[in-house]
């Protein structure tokens, strides 16, 4: 298979995975897409680093997520973040009953986690989704352990009062 070929399969293949990884953190599907297609040039370059001890598919994701956060980055409310959070804030959130019976959709669950302010769902995304632990996401995001947990209960907080609202619609 030529070098050209196996690029136009592998975008066909993947492109829409990579597009939804970028989305959860941007929560915008214009800049996903536009994160998502710089992502792919990017693993285009990058594609003697590919090991082949994983997934290709996982090693584009990632990619996509790291195009992502470098994006965030420069974002006005990525820049400051509060260092000030209280570590009496940490505590983990009981599950609420009401919840545990219900079936949401993805795109209600992605429809939730997008509302969430930036801070929030980037952590949140980072620990729930990748299985970034506290220590790695403070250190990608240049935050506090500290901060890491507090923003991470503060999303699960605000997630399951969305997820009330969307379960009570029904």
């Amino acid at each position: 298979m030529k070098k050209e070929a196996f690029w136009a399969e592998q975008y066909r293949r993947h492109i829409g995975k990579m597009v939804g990884a970028c989305y959860r953190y941007v929560a915008d599907w214009d800049l996903a897409e536009d994160l998502a297609q710089d992502a792919f040039l990017a693993a285009m370059e990058k594609a003697s680093t590919f090991r082949a001890f994983g997934s290709f598919e996982g090693w584009l994701k990632k990619i996509a997520v790291n195009q992502a956060l470098m994006h965030l980055r420069d974002c006005p409310e990525m820049v400051e973040w509060d260092e000030n959070l209280h570590s009496q804030e940490v505590e983990e959130i009981a599950d609420d009953p009401e919840l545990s019976r219900t079936d949401f959709t993805q795109e209600e669950l992605l429809e939730a986690i997008g509302k969430l302010p930036v801070k929030q769902r980037t952590v949140f995304n980072l620990y729930a989704l990748e299985h970034y632990s506290h220590s790695k996401i403070a250190e990608t995001l240049g935050i506090s352990v500290t901060n890491s947990k507090v923003l991470l209960t503060r999303a699960r907080a605000e997630l399951q009062q969305r997820l009330k609202v969307v379960a009570r619609k029904r």
